[in-house]
């Protein structure tokens, strides 16, 4: 899109041109012509004087200062034609008084204070007085008056003269009328030039009154229909100017008044620092620096949230005025608390998703050994009087198994229940020193293999049980059960792919690293790139919350330990858990953070 042309500086809002601040230029210009003309009149009179009209005047004198004269004139309009730059009142009356000196040269080489034309120092006295003004034409005055006084004195010396005014009666009669007429003349030009600018500058000055007035009266209708408020505040604290939205918020005060806040509650006050007690136009006023506030007020019978900010407005001599600025906030408060809501909603279903899951899991593992109690006891019952002697120890093993499982399942809820009732976080953990992770391990596998009739077979590692790491056994041990519990998932809904889930890890002095191998199908690409977020599963309805990889990195975090998900290159998926190494038992160090 093409720029468009922004409008000249002598332009007003409308694109009118303004009248210029000052006629200086013009005035310079006007005094070249009025010079051309006064060369002229010059060589006229040197013509006379050289035909022997007025055998007095030294009519050489004459001819080289209308050479000079004209030669200058010619110089300074090319000089300000070329220029083109803005002249001052001074150089303009410099101009004049340069004008007033060949005057009396002129007069000295044609009879001094005897010439009739001695009158025309009053036209330049009153052009100089046009140009400059009072002080401009005091100067010229007296300059007049000094210049006299040197053509009287050389009417005393006859060594001093340059000329004689002697001509015949008739030619000095005639002298003397043209030079009245000259100077009626000259001087009529220029009342009525100068009363022609007077007049262009009261018209110009009017224009500019009823520009600025429409000016005004627009820029003043549309700051009345903004929503938001603005007033003015002068240095003394009064109510300079206000639109209609802030008439409409503050109708206790008048302008010319003292400004008032609007809202007569207790207000939330900011600057650009932070919070302050004092008010933002009160500081405004007395520091210059900017602020702002916000307050509520009753306004169409609701109630509304306004902020007002303050700027300062640089005035004349130092004086400071304050512009306030309302803007009604609130619609964005409303949206801010929706948004606030929407967010403690959603964490309150994240909370009460993850409870579930953290749930789930012991309770499943708790139905799961009670009723592989029941069944060792439905099977005892059933046997025969001799086969019930070679059961009992089978059936007992199994059941006291059982129970310890469910007691350890049981002291998870427990765990999970004191730390909701005590506001604690559900993945905060109870660091240990020295967590043997191949007995984590082992508690892990018989969670999930405890009710499991058929499927995959779990082989780990021998190295893992010499492999100790800084953790919470119980936390730990969540995340190996999900972790295990996944690729069982994922390899009973395939039994095409595989049989055996292998756990195998690696660890020096800072780190140890465990990794879980399944043989199932691997991570499904349509949600790697949200594998750890909460809800994100590919398990049907019903059978997955979407949070276990989510709580179990959460927790692996927590530990300062890292955990990932990938597909490995030979098939299956392998699941990397990362966790700071630790000394043995025997010199384990229980810290609670």
């Amino acid at each position: 899109m093409p720029e468009q042309p922004r409008p000249a500086a002598n332009t007003s809002l409308f694109g009118e041109p303004r009248a210029p601040g000052d006629f200086s230029t013009e005035r310079l210009r006007w005094l070249i012509d009025l010079r051309w003309v006064a060369m002229l009149g010059v060589l006229i009179a040197a013509g006379f004087a050289a035909a022997g009209k007025y055998p007095g005047i030294n009519w050489p004198v004459m001819i080289a200062v209308v050479v000079l004269g004209s030669s200058y004139n010619a110089l300074l309009r090319r000089r300000l034609q070329r220029v083109g730059a803005r002249a001052g009142s001074l150089q303009a009356v410099s101009q004049a008084l340069i004008d007033m000196l060949m005057l009396t040269i002129v007069l000295w080489s044609a009879g001094g204070i005897e010439n009739p034309f001695m009158g025309f120092y009053i036209f330049h006295v009153a052009l100089i007085a046009v140009l400059g003004g009072p002080r401009a034409t005091l100067m010229a005055a007296a300059a007049a008056f000094s210049m006299a006084g040197l053509l009287a004195l050389a009417s005393f010396d006859p060594r001093l003269q340059l000329g004689s005014w002697d001509p015949e009666p008739v030619w000095d009669t005639f002298a003397h009328v043209a030079a009245f007429v000259v100077t009626l003349t000259a001087a009529s030009y220029v009342v009525s030039h100068a009363a022609r600018e007077v007049r262009d500058r009261e018209e110009a000055l009017k224009s500019a009154r009823d520009r600025a007035a429409l000016e005004y009266q627009v820029m003043s209708n549309t700051l009345d229909e903004l929503a938001a408020g603005l007033e003015v505040v002068d240095p003394d604290g009064s109510l300079a100017w206000r639109n209609r939205r802030a008439e409409q918020l503050n109708t206790d005060i008048v302008l010319g008044g003292p400004w008032r806040c609007p809202s007569s509650r207790v207000c939330e006050r900011l600057s650009v620092e932070g919070e302050t007690g004092e008010c933002p136009v009160t500081r405004a006023l007395g520091s210059g620096e900017g602020g702002r506030c916000r307050f509520s007020l009753r306004v169409d019978r609701s109630e509304r949230a306004f902020e007002m900010m303050t700027f300062p407005l640089a005035g004349r001599a130092g004086h400071q005025r304050v512009m306030n600025l309302y803007v009604d906030r609130s619609a964005a408060m409303v949206q801010e608390r929706q948004l606030l809501l929407a967010e403690r909603l959603a964490s309150l279903g994240r909370i009460a998703q993850g409870v579930a899951h953290e749930l789930n899991t012991p309770l499943a593992t708790i139905r799961t050994l009670a009723t592989d109690m029941r069944d060792a006891i439905a099977v005892y019952r059933k046997a025969e009087r001799e086969e019930r002697a070679q059961l009992a120890d089978d059936v007992t093993a199994d059941i006291e198994e059982s129970a310890a499982l469910i007691r350890s399942e049981t002291r998870r809820l427990a765990k999970i229940t004191h730390a909701l009732l005590a506001g604690g976080d559900l993945v905060r953990p109870k660091l240990e020193q020295g967590v043997s992770l191949g007995s984590v391990v082992e508690r892990a596998r018989a969670l999930v293999w405890a009710g499991l009739r058929e499927g995959p077979t779990l082989e780990v590692n021998p190295g893992v049980y010499a492999l100790h790491v800084a953790a919470d056994a119980d936390r730990l041990m969540q995340v190996l059960v999900n972790a295990l519990q996944n690729a069982v998932d994922a390899m009973r809904a395939h039994p095409e792919s595989g049989t055996m889930i292998r756990v195998h890890g690696q660890g020096d002095a800072r780190e140890v690293v465990l990794y879980v191998d399944d043989e199932g199908p691997g991570v499904d690409p349509a949600i790697v790139e949200r594998l750890f977020e909460p809800f994100a599963t590919t398990k049907p309805p019903g059978e997955g919350t979407g949070l276990g990889l989510y709580t179990s990195y959460m927790l692996v975090r927590a530990m300062d330990g890292d955990l990932s998900l990938a597909t490995r290159p030979t098939g299956g998926a392998r699941a990397t858990l990362r966790l700071p190494a630790a000394e043995p038992p025997e010199t384990a160090v229980t810290t609670y953070f």
